[in-house]
């Protein structure tokens, strides 16, 4: 019974960090296409893929996996949700840029409606998948590496990673207009505002590493047979 129970837990952990990076997806497309310049991340990786000819998608999992690299040298440690922050939600971006659902915008006004409620879906999108606690996304990873390492607040941090990704995604080819200064301050303000909504407390929260899941799988795993074996 413990050992369904836990299952259960899992699978509603697993459902909510797909349903929270397919939120996710929908709302960085609807920031791409608001066409008012995307938050300062999608600067970069629009930029990578003007220069280097590959997908959005393909740019963001470059990005995610390099980010998540340097952190993990730097000893942080990283697990499930982290591996489809990088793998399973760009993938869907470039399926929904693909696909046309989400029509593109030609002009400042609608650009911006769309742009914000993009923003707002993202945010609620991300709320969704770190109240899963299966692991954050590579980029705050690298914020906390960053201000452990330089003794500066984690703020501070993203501003400067930040300024930096916009500069080398505008230098590579990539978007940058009101809808940048909008993400940037937007996505934090409204990641915030959605947790307060949920009521889920992020500084709190354990965000499980991967070596901690296998563990916990494994030990349910061996609980499962020794109990079987007990059984007349």
């Amino acid at each position: 019974m413990k050992n369904d129970s836990l299952a259960r837990r899992y699978a509603r952990r697993l459902g909510q960090l797909l349903l929270g990076q397919a939120i996710s997806a929908v709302g960085v497309t609807m920031i791409l296409n608001a066409n008012v310049g995307p938050e300062p991340w999608s600067v970069l990786q629009q930029g990578m893929s003007v220069s280097m000819g590959v997908t959005y998608g393909t740019a963001a999992m470059i990005v995610g996996a390099a980010v998540l690299l340097i952190a993990v040298l730097f000893g942080e440690s990283f697990g499930i949700g982290t591996l489809a922050n990088i793998f399973l939600c760009p993938a869907l971006i470039d399926a929904l840029l693909a696909s046309g659902w989400i029509p593109e915008m030609h002009s400042l006004w609608s650009g911006l409606l769309l742009l914000l409620a993009g923003i707002e879906i993202l945010a609620l999108g991300t709320c969704y998948y770190m109240t899963s606690t299966l692991g954050s996304g590579p980029r705050d990873a690298l914020m906390v590496v960053l201000a452990r390492k330089t003794r500066r607040s984690v703020g501070f941090c993203r501003v400067a990673v930040e300024i930096l990704a916009v500069l080398i995604g505008w230098r590579l080819g990539g978007q940058v207009g009101v809808g940048t200064l909008l993400g940037a301050f937007g996505v934090g303000l409204l990641i915030n505002l959605n947790f307060s909504w949920l009521g889920f407390r992020a500084q709190d929260a354990h965000q499980e590493n991967l070596p901690e899941t296998i563990r916990i799988i494994r030990n349910r795993h061996q609980a499962s047979t020794e109990g079987g074996k007990k059984e007349p």
